[in-house]
């Protein structure tokens, strides 16, 4: 063994030093951890005491809020499925919600062949401008829609309000077909169209097949959107137009009924089944 090997050690002075920089990166590291956990806790903790309130006061059979609940029962559920009102209203949500996801699906996936499956100018313009309706504020869009309604005397008319919801979600279609649509290689059209199939049959036996997970998801999201819509409905229905999400508004504001902490629940607890299962359909694509 020669003298330069024996020399290649570590000197005693850079060893010194590299202690102190290995126990402070795992000082520091351990702090990062310790942080994190922290800010995760107080985000679940921030989140989840607000809506566990909410779905404790809907088990209470008293008459006005009071937290912690004196009596349990299910007078709120009973007392929410007993009233016409709010059963009207929440049929009138759904019945919103269901076309009008329908026409932004109707829109939405021509609009995503075109822009992903074609050679069309300006595929970014358009795609902006589909994607819009997630930009521009909300209160802001509702009252240069209410400008244009009351122009053309369209408040309170539900054909009006439900292309506003369908345009409202078209932005979930774009996003989640258009990212499934990447995804697919458009050879597969291609080979199809050389073993003698014409291009929409290519695109419809092929590539819209394959699309049908994320087009169940596409739906799901403008389906939720329009139902829980709360803001373009105060502007645009009208007094005779009276969605759940408007119904529960205008009760807060009127005076607190506690039928609402068990329309909240159900409501979360809706919200949270549909939405899994939008995400279990996307994780198909």
């Amino acid at each position: 063994m020669t003298t330069d090997t024996l020399n290649t050690s570590v000197p005693p002075e850079t060893a010194r030093r590299a202690v102190p920089n290995t126990v402070g990166r795992r000082v520091l590291a351990h702090g990062a951890r310790v942080t994190d956990l922290v800010v995760r806790v107080a985000a679940v903790l921030f989140l989840g005491v607000p809506i566990l309130c909410v779905v404790v006061l809907s088990f209470s059979n008293a008459k006005v809020l009071q937290f912690p609940p004196k009596e349990w029962g299910l007078r709120q559920y009973r007392s929410f499925f007993g009233s016409d009102v709010w059963i009207d209203a929440m049929l009138l949500s759904f019945k919103l919600a269901i076309v009008s996801a329908a026409i932004a699906l109707l829109i939405g996936i021509p609009a995503v062949f075109a822009l992903h499956r074609s050679r069309l100018p300006l595929k970014g313009l358009l795609q902006a401008i589909g994607l819009s309706p997630l930009v521009i504020p909300g209160v802001a869009y509702a009252v240069a829609l209410y400008t244009l309604f009351v122009q053309f005397r369209l408040t309170s008319n539900l054909a009006a309000l439900v292309l506003t919801y369908a345009v409202h979600g078209l932005p979930f279609v774009l996003l989640i077909l258009g990212s499934a649509m990447a995804r697919l290689p458009a050879e597969t059209e291609l080979v199809a169209m050389t073993l003698g199939a014409s291009r929409p049959r290519a695109m419809v036996g092929i590539t819209l097949r394959q699309l049908l997970p994320a087009i169940g998801a596409s739906y799901i999201f403008a389906f939720i959107t329009a139902f829980d819509e709360a803001v373009l409905i105060n502007f645009l229905g009208g007094p005779g137009t009276v969605t759940l999400p408007k119904a529960i508004f205008d009760n807060v504001k009127t005076g607190l009924d506690p039928n609402i902490t068990a329309i909240a629940t159900l409501l979360m607890a809706g919200t949270g089944v549909v939405g899994s299962l939008a995400f279990m359909l996307r994780r198909k694509v």
